[in-house]
């Protein structure tokens, strides 16, 4: 299965390193964040799709389009503001197996994480996924192998200049 993934450049020296990537409970950026990301490690154990209590590593269905939908996913996600802040960041497109990725919609994901951090009463995450929401599909794995990587390349900002080529090129222009 084709997915991409953003990830801190250190990642390269442990993908180099070590073989793979694996998720670290002590670097979830939003703290309050673990108890939904528990829940997604269960669920994930519940298929069989990994053994551990190790956070997920996040990635995104589809290849690498090496285009503003990919920057304005990273941006919505990391915030990045300046060069040295976009340089901090890789994409790594991936070829993974499907038989270890568990696939969600983000936008139930995002409904179930809500309900947990504003202590709504027993949340349940419906782990099911609609036509309509195709290019709102996540991607969750227990690890990213060396050998699941087809290429990398640094994180670049959106650029409104590349939307307006293709709008004109749509026959969409002003």
């Amino acid at each position: 299965m084709r997915l991409w993934t953003v990830q801190h450049r250190a990642v390269l020296e442990s993908l180099e390193d070590a073989g793979e990537l694996l998720g670290d409970w002590d670097r979830i950026m939003v703290r309050n964040y673990r108890a939904c990301y528990q829940e997604m490690v269960a669920e994930m154990v519940r298929r069989g799709l990994v053994g551990g209590d190790r956070p997920p590593v996040w990635a995104w269905a589809g290849p690498d389009t090496r285009d503003n939908r990919v920057a304005l996913v990273a941006e919505a996600l990391l915030c990045p503001q300046t060069p040295e802040e976009y340089a901090r960041y890789v994409v790594l497109d991936l070829d993974v197996p499907d038989e270890v990725v568990l696939l969600s919609s983000y936008g139930r994901w995002n409904e179930f994480m809500e309900a947990v951090i504003l202590g709504e009463e027993s949340p349940v995450m419906d782990w099911s996924i609609g036509r309509e929401e195709l290019n709102g599909v996540q991607a969750c794995l227990p690890r990213v192998a060396a050998g699941w990587v087809l290429g990398v390349r640094p994180l670049e900002p959106f650029r409104p200049e590349e939307e307006e080529e293709e709008d004109e090129d749509d026959g969409i222009g002003s």
